[in-house]
């Protein structure tokens, strides 16, 4: 049965360069502060020093029970780490499996650690050598499983790549199959990735005069990036059950428009400017009310966004006062993972009604009544999201 009510965002967490837990990512924005740091201790001698974005080391069991006897790969510690954030940000405490909270988690990588490393062992000794769990752990879905049975969430539950998880999760809650929807994104790089990337010249030039900050935002090729390890999730809630539980309310998501650039498939730098201003047209005619408008943009750099955005972030502002904001040049791309933190960054600005960065008389902008959030994913596909501030 279709549920007619308003969904609810009611949780955020995250681990990223900006720390561990949105609040904590949210603080260091307000001070200007960046995450993205020079690298240069590297595993693999081959790596040049590069910019990079590394989410910080938590002691993992002070944070998460684990009762399993073999310790979570990376990636599903990062998703875990982001996950309870966000579970106690949102009041939700679970004690036993008899509820119906969804998890939708996206990624990009999965696991692609466990297997690059199940491969090399593979190679050292032969099958016969191997223990079976090592070969489980190469299963993208392990973070699901993982979370699931952590957190006790016995809802639906779906990992899906290259898509974003709030639309989905918004679907589930619309189509009455969930009041609850956890929606995360996850991803870790493999240094045999980061190499990869450096070889074909994706990677932003390290400048030791420049700063991250602005090294990401003035590259003038608008093929190249700079990449962060991460994971984000957030609480997606139907408005009946928010009321009940007397939760926070951060925003809500009002709707999404969905799209595939058959142009660009390989990258997520850049998107066919029709391409996104069809999803921009598709949601502009819900945005009927005054006030200012909060744009999180999918890219990093000022040539990503001159191509790709430029255009309707004019035309938007012929209608409404908006002020751009592009959140990776603070974390780097984490893929799946800056899909959800743009839309965590968003909740942010709509709930405390400002926007993180002075405009050019050193005010903090105000009176913000909608947000678009703009993401992009390997493969072409690209999600908008409209969210209204609740209060």
């Amino acid at each position: 049965m279709k549920n007619n009510n308003k969904i609810l965002i009611t949780g955020l967490g995250s681990i990223s360069p900006l720390g561990y837990g949105s609040a904590a990512a949210w603080e260091k924005i307000l001070a200007g502060e960046n995450g993205i740091k020079i690298k240069t201790n590297w595993a693999n001698a081959s790596i040049q020093p590069q910019y990079y974005g590394e989410a910080p080391v938590v002691e993992f069991a002070g944070e998460v029970k684990w009762d399993d006897r073999f310790p979570p790969q990376q990636y599903s510690k990062l998703g875990l780490l982001a996950c309870k954030k966000a579970l106690d940000d949102a009041g939700i405490v679970l004690e036993a499996s008899d509820n119906e909270i969804g998890l939708v988690i996206e990624t990009s990588l999965g696991a692609t650690a466990s297997v690059e490393d199940y491969l090399y062992d593979l190679y050292r000794f032969g099958l016969q050598k191997i223990s079976p769990v090592k070969f489980t752990k190469t299963v993208a879905n392990t973070v699901l499983g993982d979370i699931s049975r952590v957190f006790k969430l016995n809802g639906p539950s779906s990992l899906i790549y290259n898509s974003n998880s709030i639309t989905y999760g918004f679907d589930l809650i619309k189509k009455g199959l969930a009041d609850i929807v956890i929606c995360g994104g996850v991803d870790h790089y493999t240094e045999f990735r980061v190499l990869s990337e450096q070889e074909s010249n994706h990677l932003v030039n390290v400048n030791e005069e420049t700063d991250a900050y602005s090294a990401a935002t003035k590259e003038p090729d608008d093929r190249r990036n700079i990449l962060g390890d991460g994971a984000a999730f957030l609480v997606l809630e139907s408005e009946d059950s928010a009321a009940r539980r007397g939760a926070k309310r951060y925003a809500e998501l009002v709707e999404y428009h969905s799209c595939f650039d058959y142009q660009n498939v390989e990258d997520t730098t850049r998107r066919s400017p029709a391409v996104v201003k069809s999803a921009i047209d598709a949601l502009k005619p819900i945005v009927t009310a005054s006030g200012k408008l909060v744009y999180l943009s999918a890219y990093t750099t000022a040539e990503q966004l001159e191509h790709s955005e430029r255009h309707l972030l004019e035309d938007l502002n012929k209608q409404h006062e908006t002020y751009s904001l592009r959140h990776k040049a603070y974390t780097g791309d984490m893929k799946s993972a800056s899909s959800i933190m743009g839309a965590s960054i968003a909740s942010q600005i709509l709930y405390s009604d400002r926007f993180p960065e002075p405009d050019a008389a050193g005010e903090y902008p105000s009176g913000f009544g909608y947000a678009l959030v703009n993401t992009s994913h390997e493969g072409g596909g690209s999600s908008h999201l409209l969210l209204r501030k609740t209060h």
